[in-house]
């Protein structure tokens, strides 16, 4: 099911993808987190929701990450352009996005960029921009240092990222050191059997060609976005974890009321990886019904 393609764009980089569920279906691209890929799919088992939500799910890896071709210079607003031009390669004239935690503020790059080639948009556990007063409290202290490390100090973060691939090599010992800091129902979640090598096979995966485009990944999240989100007339479904200590759930507030149009779902006592684990069939759903709409 999890089998990379390659998309060639107009300047010769590739992107790499997963094509998942039914391949009848509208269209949905999944904006995968920081520091992860595309095969993070495959931890979530979101080709099996794909399917049973009957929808096409595209999952891209951003530049630099996975198989796709890096992009000097590269930010937010300049990969909604490589999702157009992915989206002419393969024909798709309209189409939804899926954010998933850091991959969020790329998924509203499409939104501020290309509103009319969207059906719709899907934020799940979405990260925010870091200038906004507020957002961060409640956040972990390990995750507030790596996102204030990605921001301002590039050679730490590629160390901090190494190590972390290195530590991809006995995974129950790194899922472990992960979940110390997750409430519990992401702790849920991490304990499941297979569940340690799925998520460290999607962190190396990632960094198959090194650390730099996942840094620069999440040096672009981790920064002020370069655009402002707003209502754009687009249907968008947010759904966040109300104990979630990576994005706290302040910030789906926030998005919230930059989108009010957008309906808003607070899962009590959910948590960052929890809440796509336990809804990536009915979020897929909710963008099936909105294309045909």
């Amino acid at each position: 099911m999890y089998e990379e393609k390659s998309c060639t764009l107009g300047d010769g980089r590739t992107l790499a993808y997963f094509d998942l569920g039914d391949p009848s279906g509208p269209p949905v691209l999944h904006h995968h987190g920081a520091p992860s890929g595309k095969l993070e799919t495959a931890f979530f088992k979101l080709g099996d929701a794909a399917a049973k939500a009957g929808v096409r799910l595209l999952a891209v890896d951003r530049p630099g990450i996975g198989g796709s071709t890096p992009k000097a210079g590269r930010t937010l607003l300049k990969w909604a352009d490589d999702v157009e031009a992915f989206a002419d390669r393969l024909g798709l004239e309209k189409f939804s996005v899926m954010g998933y935690s850091m991959g969020t503020p790329s998924a509203l790059a499409c939104l501020h960029r290309i509103p009319h080639r969207l059906n719709g948009i899907s934020i799940v556990s979405g990260s925010g921009p870091s200038d906004i007063p507020g957002l961060a409290d409640g956040r972990s202290p390990d995750v507030a240092r790596v996102l204030k490390f990605a921001q301002h100090r590039p050679r730490l973060t590629s160390a901090v990222l190494a190590f972390m691939k290195f530590g991809t090599r006995s995974p129950e010992k790194m899922i472990a050191a992960s979940g110390k800091s997750m409430p519990d129902a992401d702790q849920a979640v991490a304990a499941r059997s297979g569940a340690a090598p799925r998520f460290a096979a999607f962190l190396a995966d990632a960094m198959r060609n090194g650390t730099t485009g996942v840094r620069d990944d999440m040096r672009l999240a981790a920064s002020p976005w370069g655009f402002t989100v707003a209502d754009s007339g687009v249907p968008a479904f947010i759904r966040h974890g109300t104990v979630d200590r990576n994005v706290p759930v302040a910030t789906a507030r926030w998005l919230s009321e930059r989108l009010p149009s957008a309906q808003l779902k607070l899962v009590e006592d959910g948590g960052h990886i929890s809440v796509l684990d336990a809804s990536a069939e009915t979020v897929l759903e909710q963008l099936h019904q909105q294309a045909l709409r």
